[in-house]
């Protein structure tokens, strides 16, 4: 009798904290709108501040988990200056403004293996290319993503498959997504382009759902988007995280590269560097573009999709092929009307709510560990 009474105090036990988990999650996807932003504070964090001995820098996604009110922010060093790397951190909000950032962790991204990546090398297909990273509080657990590499070279060839991959908040390797059909590299103008992979993942409907969205287009999808060229066409992509089976693909069109190059560079380009879902189905979409010859200024916009009604291409394997009908977009704010300098914007997350109740958006900016770039943080409110 005494085990089974126990039996049934941890089977309650387990059913309350599976309904706190779940009731957290909901409060954290509550449906919600955005009607525009306002920009309140900027931070920089000063170059070359180390922490637990690792160098901070590269900060290419950021996540908030407001029950324990700490970010994740992911660094897409690829093992070059500190071994690769998922950060916590607390963000302190004073009057509206960003008082502190203070770091409070880190964790190496550990492979299947259970080794940390080793340090990138030409000619060695093992890399580690973090760039976006959320965190599913219903399992405790992030999910990031691996750009991989594709460098064609006849001394030192590198084939590094891009990734999808749950990881333990500790940087435990869990499991992985499987990539769809078109999605791999290739030694041929086919599949991904090299820099241009999953920049962008949000959850949605209780993480029940994760949308990732594909920095440039496919090969198959047609050319990339350029000076003068506004008809670049990439993909959004919806996963059913329960089974990581793809169930839809969007196509989202590019702006063109918003002025001319003063020479030639793989460089030149606009693209999606990530997204957040406010709702089922609406999306934030963060564009970001940039051209040599411009003083290292990046051209960022934040755009609303709403997927309602969207067409699925799940079942077109090329754009060019057979042009498909794009998601509507909508301009929220375009950060060149902020007239201060705007570098390589890279992570955006829901914040702590403000005293009047309104949401904040937190981005982070990644200084790709250059003297000429900032690590910066941008706090805005949102105007429901």
């Amino acid at each position: 009798m005494k085990s089974f009474i126990q039996y049934i105090l941890l089977f309650c036990i387990v059913l309350l904290a599976s309904c706190s988990a779940s009731r957290y999650a909901f409060d954290q996807q509550k449906e919600t709108s955005v009607s525009s932003i306002k920009f309140l504070d900027d931070y920089v964090i000063p170059l070359n501040v180390s922490f637990k001995n690792t160098l901070i820098g590269g900060l290419s996604g950021i996540d908030y988990d407001s029950k324990n009110n700490q970010y994740y922010l992911i660094s897409d060093d690829p093992s070059q200056y500190s071994f690769a790397r998922i950060y916590t951190a607390q963000i302190e909000i004073k009057e509206n403004k960003i008082d502190t950032i203070k770091f409070t962790g880190v964790d190496p991204i550990l492979q299947e293996n259970g080794l940390p990546y080793p340090k990138y090398q030409y000619g060695k297909n093992s890399k580690a290319d973090g760039e976006s990273v959320r965190f599913n509080p219903i399992k405790n657990n992030l999910i990031w993503s691996n750009e991989g590499e594709r460098l064609y070279r006849k001394t030192d060839t590198t084939i590094v498959q891009p990734a999808l991959t749950f990881i333990s908040t500790q940087g435990k390797f869990l499991d992985t997504i499987p990539l769809p059909s078109g999605f791999h590299i290739t030694k041929q103008e086919f599949g991904i382009r090299k820099n241009a992979f999953f920049e962008g993942l949000s959850y949605a409907d209780q993480y029940k759902t994760l949308y990732a969205s594909l920095e440039e287009p496919l090969y198959q999808d047609g050319k990339q988007a350029s000076f003068k060229y506004d008809k670049a066409l990439t993909r959004i992509l919806k996963f059913d995280v329960a089974t990581k089976t793809n169930t839809a693909q969007y196509a989202y069109n590019l702006d063109a590269l918003p002025i001319e190059p003063t020479e030639e560079n793989d460089w030149n380009i606009n693209g999606i560097s990530e997204i957040l879902a406010i709702n089922n189905h609406t999306l934030l979409v963060m564009e970001r573009a940039w051209a040599i010859g411009n003083d290292d200024h990046s051209f960022i916009k934040l755009y609303l999709v709403d997927l309602n009604g969207a067409e699925n291409q799940i079942d077109n394997p090329s754009f060019i092929k057979n042009p498909p009908k794009t998601l509507v977009k909508k301009l929220l704010f375009d950060f060149d009307t902020l007239n201060m300098h705007i570098d390589n914007f890279e992570g955006i997350t829901f914040g702590p709510k403000l005293p009047n109740g309104h949401n904040t958006l937190i981005f982070c900016v990644d200084n790709n560990f250059s003297k000429k770039e900032l690590q910066q943080f941008f706090l805005f409110e949102v105007m429901p």
